[in-house]
């Protein structure tokens, strides 16, 4: 992987999109697979060559005027979830990898958009349905229709005024959990996030400042609500001295998910992952605005 950072003080070393194939070795061939390559650029060409085709150089121009640090990553190969993405990076913890996850009403079509680290589990929409307040007997599903810029596998909470305008979106709320932000502020970490559409790159920054950001932008899209909920059962076996404990998540918050892989690799452990991601899932049959089956329904639990 490369990295690439601003620095208005470099000289013009990228000079258009085929150049920037050509040079960084993540990307031209070579599968260079460390973060030891660093690309330096000038705003301008930095905004040029990543953001500003997106619609979404306000990035900059936040992080830059508030001190902060992003950067964007390359990748050599194409990433579709977080897992990919975490092994990628050197074998980062895919609590430091977030996800956007875009819903669509079923009643009127309108999107909402989850933004959280991957915690392994998935996000139970009827819950979603309720923090979200929303009225009817509609429910939310997998959305065929993303904002502007995005793709399945590259969906991020970077939206543009074209998705959230009066005249343009469907786009009605960007959730992020508060939870996370509160631990995440703390620690001050560095989190992965997609942008725009094309699966070779990533952007990092922390997980907080990001709300801050888009909350400044868009105070009326961008909230934060309890949406990773801690849901389990657990069956606690005591036999001559020995004992067994399982647990079985439905739902898993930040604080819990951080502690279980704080305790990975520790004693005899065995790990199975089947990587399987929400976008992976079928579509599930509609008709006339009913799920046709409702148990599949419930037992995928993604509407």
């Amino acid at each position: 992987m490369s990295i690439y950072i601003i620095d208005d003080n470099s000289n013009e070393l990228i000079k258009d999109d085929l150049d920037l194939l050509n040079k960084d070795p993540s990307i031209n061939g070579d599968k260079a697979n460390s973060l030891l390559n660093e690309f330096k650029l000038s705003r301008v060409d930095y905004c040029r060559l990543f953001l500003k085709k997106y619609g979404i150089d306000y990035i900059a121009e936040y992080f830059i005027s508030k001190g902060l640090d992003f950067r964007i990553i390359s990748h050599p190969y194409e990433t579709h979830t977080c897992f990919e993405k975490a092994d990628l990076l050197e074998a980062w913890d895919p609590l430091n990898v977030i996800k956007a996850l875009y819903f669509e009403y079923s009643l009127d079509g309108s999107l909402y958009a989850v933004v959280v680290p991957e915690t392994g589990c998935f996000i139970n929409t009827s819950r979603l349905k309720e923090v979200l307040n929303l009225q009817g007997d509609g429910f939310l599903k997998k959305t065929l229709s993303l904002p502007q810029y995005m793709k399945h596998g590259t969906c991020s909470p970077f939206v543009t005024y074209n998705d959230v305008g009066k005249k343009a979106t469907k786009v009605k709320k960007i959730i992020f959990d508060l939870e996370t932000l509160k631990i995440k502020k703390k620690e001050n970490s560095i989190d992965d996030f997609s942008f725009g559409t094309d699966h070779r790159f990533s952007m990092q920054m922390n997980y907080y400042h990001c709300y801050k950001m888009l909350n400044k932008l868009y105070p009326d899209i961008i909230c934060k609500k309890n949406v990773l909920k801690l849901s389990f059962r657990e069956k606690f076996i005591r036999t001559k001295g020995r004992i067994k404990i399982s647990y079985d998540f439905e739902s898993i918050n930040y604080k819990t998910a951080k502690f279980i892989n704080s305790i990975h690799g520790y004693g005899d452990v065995s790990i199975i992952n089947d990587y399987v991601d929400e976008l992976d899932i079928p579509e599930i049959l509609v008709k006339n605005g009913r799920v046709l089956d409702m148990k599949l329904n419930e037992q995928l639990n993604y509407k």
